[in-house]
């Protein structure tokens, strides 16, 4: 395991690297990302290459065990133990920073699957980072594997993506397209889309991948899915309100309704 270091080894450019990751630029530039916490840092040691480990000497001793239970290629590459009087705030994006804190190397982008087996989510145009970590969470809880990202979606390793993910980019992989019609004209399986109108997602015969692929596809928070992708869904699917007489708020939270699709799905299976 990497020897600890002192405080003092954390130079201004490197605090100021540090906090260049809280945006995009930096990540693109840097090619790392942060992850802070002591759940979420602990699930990524291992998971992702850990350049930088920053923890505070009254937890070191207790995650002592963990590191030195990783393999050697796994370990992190330096780690600082900082005295209980360090300033988190100096590279935190928490309110409330806790004793933990990684610098991770983002991954290479894995090549496109265009017909993988089972379940897989299509985003198309996700822009707020809280619902897209909770979907990548959902999605991770449901079993999903692949998770496709059109143009125009946040960045899935910003602060506040990872932090609501919990772990679960440990687990789901996720693909940025280049061209999204591209990819569903190639798909080879059901493409689902969702919608205000549509089948009844609880009283419609829907496929659940057993036996061909199925891509659920999730649009924009305002728009939808987009007009240029429509054309190459095969079914519209609506989750009706209840009970349907009643005035209604206008459209469900597009993470909310990620899960009651992933679950109704899941369900039938």
């Amino acid at each position: 395991m990497p020897s600890r270091k002192s405080a003092s080894m954390l130079s201004k450019a490197e605090i100021k690297d540090i906090r260049g990751l809280h945006e995009v630029k930096g990540r693109t530039d840097q090619q790392r990302f942060i992850a802070e916490g002591i759940k979420l840092t602990g699930e990524m040691l291992g998971a992702f290459p850990c350049e930088l480990l920053i923890v505070d000497e009254g937890l070191y001793q207790g995650l002592s065990p963990q590191l030195q239970a990783l393999p050697s290629a796994q370990q992190p590459q330096r780690i600082e133990v900082v005295p209980a009087s360090f300033d988190w705030s100096r590279i935190s994006t928490q309110r409330q920073p806790q004793p933990l804190f990684g610098v991770f190397t983002l991954p290479r982008e894995e090549e496109v699957q265009t017909s993988p087996v089972g379940v897989s989510l299509l985003l198309d145009r996700i822009q707020d980072p809280g619902n897209l970590g909770t979907i990548i969470r959902t999605a991770d809880w449901f079993g999903i594997e692949h998770i496709y990202l059109a143009p125009g979606t946040a960045d899935p390793f910003a602060p506040k993506v990872v932090q609501a993910t919990m772990g679960a980019l440990t687990r789901v992989q996720l693909h940025r397209l280049r061209d999204t019609t591209a990819f569903l004209e190639g798909f080879r399986g059901e493409r689902l889309g969702t919608f205000l109108g549509g089948e009844d997602l609880y009283s419609a015969t829907l496929p659940t991948g057993q036996d061909t692929p199925v891509l659920l596809i999730m649009g924009n928070e305002g728009q939808g899915i987009h007009p240029d992708l429509e054309a190459h869904i095969d079914r519209r699917i609506t989750i009706p309100p209840y009970p349907i007489e009643r005035t209604h708020t206008e459209s469900l939270n597009v993470a909310i309704a990620t899960a009651l699709l992933l679950g109704e799905l899941r369900r039938r299976l």
